[in-house]
């Protein structure tokens, strides 16, 4: 995506800076900014959903590598298509984990329709899965992801790093400097809530890991 206004390089630059900024912006301003070239508002966008957003991805890949690129696709797909959101239909967090799901699934297909693809190894047993199988994956993985957006920005952040990085407490309290007996207590609340919105997103006890 190189054009004389948009840069998909100096996007990528931008939303792959993991520095944690606040912004009291919401993510319908966020993405009505990025369809005005913002580059600003689509790395605040990816320091709300990117882990997220990777953490379902690589739920339903099994695989970092192809997790990571899905997670670039999906923030790509937003930098060009930001002006098609309708705020009506999908919340943002939905919006990007629809992305995500069906662009993961896709990669699983099209590998799948490549024998020599370097990753054939990734699902066990000697198939890969159905379309059933990955929608199915996809949509559990879809709700989970869904009911994590909903949590406040400091236990979204810590569950993430978890959860999704598989970061352990001390390694989380290192990156975000802060003491490890908030980050427990951070995660505790994160599993708390969780759990009270398990009905809403339709969730079942594989979702706390």
């Amino acid at each position: 995506m190189r054009t004389t206004r948009r840069s998909e390089h100096r996007a990528r630059t931008r939303f792959c800076d993991h520095l944690v900024v606040p912004d009291e912006r919401d993510d319908v301003e966020l993405v009505q900014l990025v369809a005005a070239d913002d580059t600003d508002a689509l790395r605040v966008l990816y320091e709300r959903y990117g882990s997220i957003v990777f953490g379902m991805a690589q739920r339903l890949l099994g695989d970092r590598q192809l997790a990571e690129e899905c997670t670039q696709d999906v923030f790509v797909a937003l930098w060009r298509n930001a002006a098609k959101y309708e705020p009506g239909r999908a919340q943002v967090s939905t919006w990007l984990i629809g992305i995500a799901k069906y662009r993961a699934i896709d990669l699983v297909r099209r590998r799948a329709a490549r024998p020599a693809d370097p990753y054939a190894e990734i699902w066990q047993g000697d198939e890969s899965p159905d379309s059933a199988e990955l929608v199915a994956v996809g949509d559990q993985a879809q709700r989970v992801a869904a009911a994590v957006a909903q949590l406040p920005p400091p236990q979204r952040e810590a569950l993430t790093l978890a959860y999704f990085d598989g970061l352990s407490h001390s390694e989380i309290a290192e990156r975000l400097a802060v003491p490890l007996g908030t980050i427990k207590g951070r995660i505790r609340a994160a599993l708390d809530r969780l759990r009270e919105l398990a009905p809403e997103f339709a969730l079942n006890a594989e979702s706390e890991r």
